[in-house]
């Protein structure tokens, strides 16, 4: 039997990219619920983007520290998957689904247009960064 050996960015990568997969299809499920809670679907859609986003960042070994905000995460990723930057103005929204979605406060509730807006981001930013990646 031939065992592959993945460098330990290669396997931190891939374990990033599962994890992304993971979210983004919790965030369908939760969608599908008979009651589907909104703000949830909308967290998980943020963290698949996130993860996606780190995948590519630890395999180009760019350095993005502690934080949920998108927008940061894709300026560090420019330089390495220039496509990235037409999710630009979509980098807020995602960003606030990390932290204030999930508390009661003045941010208001998440509606299934924004949940449903949210995980089609999610799934376009993990696609493209899953093709510009090699397979693993």
């Amino acid at each position: 039997m031939v065992e592959l050996y993945m460098s330990p960015k290669e396997e931190l990568t891939s374990q990033f990219l599962m994890r992304a997969n993971d979210d983004l299809q919790l965030s369908e499920m939760i969608l599908h619920e008979a009651e589907p809670i909104f703000w949830a679907a909308a967290f998980h859609a943020q963290q698949c983007a996130e993860k996606a986003i780190k995948a590519l960042l630890t395999f180009y070994e760019i350095r993005a520290g502690k934080t949920h905000d998108i927008e940061k995460l894709l300026k560090l990723s420019l330089p390495v998957l220039n496509n990235l930057g037409k999710f630009k103005q979509q980098a807020g929204m995602l960003t606030a689904y990390a932290v204030d979605s999930r508390y009661p406060g003045p941010y208001g509730d998440i509606t299934k247009k924004q949940a449903v807006e949210a995980i089609e981001i999610a799934r376009n930013i993990f696609e493209l960064i899953l093709k510009a990646l090699p397979d693993f």
